[in-house]
């Protein structure tokens, strides 16, 4: 059999509630792990927490985090950065708004201002006590920038008021330094410029000659539109918003009724 790329958002698609893969969802990936196929989850979240999820699946199981900004390939990691203009550009946009943002590498949490407990909850919905991640306040652009060297992706959470939301998305997209994408209403995903999910797995179609023919992608969320793209066989899960499930060419379960292994076990 020919070897597929298959490559699954998890909030929302390969975990049930943020934290879990279900037994048997797990045990379809194992499957075709076994049988040469490669698995990425792909994700928002930074590398650690993704890592997290994934060796849930498998030990085989790899990942594309920080919305594309870092994977796994061939046992190395590859990062694309921010860089030290888009994060000036995201500071003084959040403060003109009076929102926080938050930076991540690999395994580290970064931010100027304080947030607000109700952005704190949201974050942490998606933490692991599992995961070793360290979080630090650096109060200044200046100590912010010392980290520019490592720094992936951000994002900006505003859980009660999308208003000020919308006024930073329109002020960034205007310094066009950025790649600007979004989960859920509430947040604004800080991306390096030309990055996406969708860049990650061209990437790695290149270096496994896996082509899009034979690359599976699922995806809920309007951020996992442009990977759905990327695929020749594209799949929404059963909970996904209304565009995904306009964009995939199939649809599948919802991500609570093991809506991946439900796919995959019809497919193979």
């Amino acid at each position: 059999m020919e070897k597929y790329l298959i490559i699954s958002d998890i909030d929302g698609t390969l975990s049930f509630d943020h934290q879990h893969v279900s037994a048997k969802t797990v045990a379809v990936l194992k499957q075709l792990l076994d049988a040469g196929h490669a698995f990425y989850a792909a994700t928002g979240r930074m590398y650690n927490l993704a890592k997290i999820m994934t060796a849930q699946v498998d030990p085989r199981a790899e990942v594309i985090a920080s919305n594309g900004a870092v994977y796994d390939f061939n046992g190395e990691r590859v990062h694309h950065l921010m860089g030290e203009q888009a994060l000036r550009a995201t500071e003084a946009a959040a403060g003109q708004a009076a929102l926080t943002a938050v930076y991540f590498t690999d395994d580290s949490v970064y931010y100027t201002k304080t947030p607000q407990q109700a952005v704190v909850d949201t974050l942490m919905a998606f933490a692991n006590t599992a995961a070793e991640i360290a979080v630090e306040q650096v109060h200044t652009v200046k100590n912010l920038l010392t980290h520019a060297n490592e720094i992936t992706n951000g994002m900006i959470v505003s859980p009660t008021d999308p208003e000020p939301l919308v006024k930073t998305m329109m002020t960034l997209a205007a310094k066009n330094v950025l790649h600007l994408s979004a989960s859920d209403p509430t947040n604004i995903e800080l991306i390096p410029k030309h990055i996406d999910k969708s860049t990650a797995i061209a990437e790695l179609q290149a270096k496994t000659g896996i082509p899009a023919s034979r690359t599976i992608v699922f995806g809920d969320g309007l951020n996992d539109l442009g990977m759905l793209k990327a695929a020749g066989i594209s799949v929404a899960m059963g909970n996904a918003v209304p565009e995904v499930k306009a964009a995939a060419r199939y649809q599948t379960l919802a991500n609570t009724e093991d809506g991946i292994a439900h796919f995959l076990s019809n497919y193979f």
